[in-house]
């Protein structure tokens, strides 16, 4: 066992520098984008009502114009209580998944080549100093999303269970969810969907059923980052016994799935742009031409161990490109509505 070897060692201390790389910013496009578009969405809800209730006012009466700010300082706290529930979570997630990974060997010095991805590895980490990080990224998680639900709705507390059970499915019990075929599909759920709706419906106090397009943007963007991660390590899990989505489609069928994600992913915001007007499908035309070379870039790629820090850094751009592009759509809507 990892731990058994080095147990003789010398553990440094966990510096902030360390912190940083296990909660692993570079993947925080899956847990702010959500909060963003979510956030965005309710923006547009809530400025659309106000303008109704302007028109009604002016119809109905010469006093004075009703008026109801689209995003009040609570709102903002609770835009900004969400954005801090995702990133711990987030954190947490990444930490802890490191933690099982090296306490059963997963992970070693010899193939993890990557130092990013190895943090408690080449940093040379207490395994429980950094499992005690995750627990703590994990309770500020929950403490952000208890104020969350006191300052909206008490039920939102069921979705963030839901949402703490995933989290610690995805690494811990006898069978974890990363071990599995599933995990792209949980990550994806649970923060591209989850976040994004407990986000819209704390700040709009209401549901759209049309939200779920963007949400679909997010949920495939997230799961195939997720995905870049397990083609890239296909053989690193094959001797671990994980039995990834990678891993049982083979290297060349995961690709054209990668591919094809993309595609759906922007194929999703095109509509979702399309359905409240032509010129909100302006932001989709111009990232379309991005995603492209990103994806020319992805071909060129062999995706295995050595080219994981490049493979992981396109797929993130990809993500993060989608997302802007799903949040000036939204931004249009408010400001063109």
């Amino acid at each position: 066992m990892a731990v058994a070897r080095r147990d003789s060692d010398r553990y440094a201390s966990l510096t902030p520098k360390a912190a940083l790389q296990l909660a692993a910013p570079p993947t925080w496009v899956a847990s702010i984008g959500p909060v963003l578009v979510g956030g965005l969405a309710a923006l547009f809800a809530n400025s659309a009502s106000a303008i109704r209730v302007v028109g009604l006012t002016l119809s109905g009466s010469l006093l004075g114009i009703l008026y109801r700010p689209a995003l009040s300082l609570r709102g903002l706290l609770l835009w900004l209580l969400m954005l801090i529930c995702a990133v711990a979570a987030q954190s947490a997630a990444n930490t802890l998944n490191d933690y099982k990974d090296f306490v059963t060997g997963t992970d070693t010095e010899e193939n993890c080549i990557d130092t990013t991805d190895a943090s408690i590895i080449y940093n040379r980490l207490a395994p429980k100093a950094a499992r005690n990080f995750g627990i703590a990224c994990l309770a500020l998680a929950l403490v952000a999303g208890a104020g969350v639900a006191l300052l909206s709705h008490l039920w939102l507390l069921v979705l963030g269970g839901v949402g703490i059970v995933a989290l610690l499915s995805y690494s811990y019990g006898p069978a974890p969810v990363s071990y599995l075929p599933l995990g792209e599909v949980v990550s994806g759920l649970t923060f591209g969907l989850l976040i994004a709706a407990a986000t819209f419906i704390a700040l709009a106090q209401a549901w759209n059923w049309l939200l779920l397009l963007p949400c679909l943007q997010q949920v495939v963007s997230i799961s195939l980052i997720m995905m870049t991660n397990n083609t890239c390590d296909i053989e690193r899990d094959q001797e671990a016994g994980r039995r990834t989505l990678p891993v049982l489609l083979g290297r060349k069928r995961a690709l054209a799935l990668l591919a094809a994600g993309n595609l759906l992913a922007l194929i999703a915001l095109a509509v979702f742009a399309l359905l409240l007007g032509w010129l909100y499908a302006l932001p989709v035309i111009a990232v379309s031409f991005f995603v492209s070379r990103l994806l020319l870039r992805f071909s060129s790629l062999r995706f295995d161990a050595q080219d994981r820090p490049l493979a992981m850094q396109i797929s993130t751009k990809l993500a993060r490109a989608l997302t802007i592009a799903s949040c000036c759509v939204l931004l249009l809507a408010v400001f063109w509505h």
